[in-house]
C-alpha cells in the first residue's frame, strides 16, 4: 500500500520568549517538534497545560505529541491528541492525512475514509491522497471503487510508479487477471529490479495458479528488498500449500518486522498472525489454509465493516490472497 511514506511533523520556528509562567519556551517547543524523542512527550504536555499559551502554540504540542505516542506504539493515545488538535485547527491538512494513517493502522477503515475525503478537499492537487484513499478502498474490499481515485491519482502524478503497481492488483482483486498479467509484465520489464512491481506480479500468478512464477518473482523482490511484509507472507501461503510448514512458518515471521515496502503490510500481517497461529496448534493446517479462504485463488466476499463491528465479528480483507476474513473487533 507502495510507498514508506514519511511521518509529516508539524514545522516549529523556535521563538525568543521572555520565560513567563506557564508560557512555552523556544526550547520547550523545539524539545516537542523532535517526536522521536522522549522527553518531546513531557515538553508538549508543558505547553499543553496552560492556557496562557497560544491556541497555535497548544495546536501544534497536541500534533507533535500525537506523532510522538504513535512512533512510540501507543496509537490510541496517538489518535486522541489528533482528535484534540483537530479542535484547535480544522484547517490543517497534514493532520487529517496523519490521522488517516493511523486509523489505518487501527483498522477503522471508515474513519481512515472520511479523513482522507476531508483531506482531499484541502489538497485536491496531492496525488498521494487520492492514492491512500485508493489502498484504503481496496483493503476495504471495495476493489471497484478504488479505480476512480487512482485515476485521479495518476492524473496528477502520471510517473508515480507505486500507481502502477496498484492497478495490477487492483485489477487482479477485480478478476480481470489477465489483463493485470499484461501489465505486470510490462511493469517488470521496465524496472525487473523494483520490488513492489515484482509483487504485483507475483499476486496475479499466485491467483492463477501458478506458484512457481510467484515465488521466482517473490524471491527477486525480497533479495532488492529483504524487510517487505507482503512478500513474505505471500511466500508462506506459498510454502505452505507445499506441505514446508517450517519454512512457511519462517516466512510469517518475516512478515510480521514492520519494515520496508508498506502496500499490504497490515493485511498481510493480519494474515501471518492467523497462520502462526494455525501453524502452532494444528496438525492439519494445510487443510485449513484451503477451508479459510475456500480457495487461495478465490474472490473476497464484500462485508459491511460497520454491520460487521456491531455483531462483534469484524472482518479484513487480505489482498494477497483476495479474502475477507474475520478477526478480532478493535484490532
Amino acid at each position: 500500500m507502495a510507498r514508506a511514506f514519511k511521518k509529516p511533523c508539524l514545522a516549529v520556528t523556535a521563538l525568543v520568549l521572555t520565560a513567563l509562567p506557564g508560557i512555552a519556551t523556544a526550547s520547550d517547543k523545539m524539545e516537542c517538534s523532535v517526536t522521536v524523542r522522549k522527553s518531546s512527550e513531557a515538553a508538549c504536555t508543558r505547553i499543553i497545560k496552560s492556557h496562557a499559551n497560544s491556541r497555535a502554540d497548544r495546536f501544534m504540542a497536541y500534533y507533535n505529541r500525537a506523532w510522538y505516542h504513535q512512533r512510540s506504539g501507543s496509537p490510541e493515545k496517538a489518535l486522541e491528541d489528533f482528535d484534540f488538535a483537530e479542535r484547535l485547527n480544522r484547517d490543517f491538512s497534514k493532520l487529517y492525512f496523519s490521522r488517516a494513517l493511523l486509523k489505518l493502522e487501527l483498522n477503522d477503515l471508515d474513519g481512515a475514509l472520511e479523513d482522507l475525503d476531508v483531506y482531499a478537499v484541502l489538497e485536491p492537487r496531492d496525488w498521494n491522497g487520492f492514492f491512500q484513499r485508493a489502498q484504503v478502498l481496496r483493503q476495504h474490499g471495495r476493489p471497484k471503487s478504488a479505480l476512480s481515485p487512482l485515476n485521479e491519482a495518476a492524473r496528477l502524478k502520471p510517473y508515480e510508479r507505486d500507481l502502477k503497481s496498484l492497478r495490477v492488483l487492483i485489477l487482479s482483486d477485480l478478476g480481470r487477471d489477465s489483463e493485470a498479467a499484461i501489465e505486470a509484465d510490462r511493469l517488470v520489464a521496465g524496472r525487473r529490479s523494483d520490488p513492489v512491481s515484482r509483487y504485483a506480479r507475483a499476486v496475479v500468478s499466485f491467483r492463477q495458479g501458478s506458484l512457481d512464477n510467484a515465488l521466482s518473482d517473490i524471491k527477486a523482490g525480497l533479495r532488492r528488498q529483504a524487510l517487505f511484509p507482503a512478500a513474505h507472507a505471500l511466500r508462506g501461503q506459498i510454502l505452505e500449500m507445499r506441505d514446508d510448514v517450517e519454512a512457511a512458518k519462517s516466512a510469517y515471521r518475516r512478515a510480521l518486522k514492520s519494515a520496508g515496502p508498506t502496500i499490504d503490510r497490515e493485511t498481510s500481517q493480519d494474515l501471518a498472525r492467523r497462520r502462526l497461529d494455525v501453524l502452532n496448534t494444528a496438525s492439519t493446517a494445510r487443510v485449513a489454509l484451503q477451508t479459510q479462504h475456500d480457495s487461495p485463488f478465490g474472490r473476497a466476499k464484500i462485508h459491511n465493516n460497520k454491520n460487521a463491528a456491531k455483531n462483534g465479528d469484524c472482518r479484513r480483507y487480505i489482498p494477497s490472497a483476495a479474502a475477507t476474513v474475520s478477526v478480532p473487533c478493535g484490532n
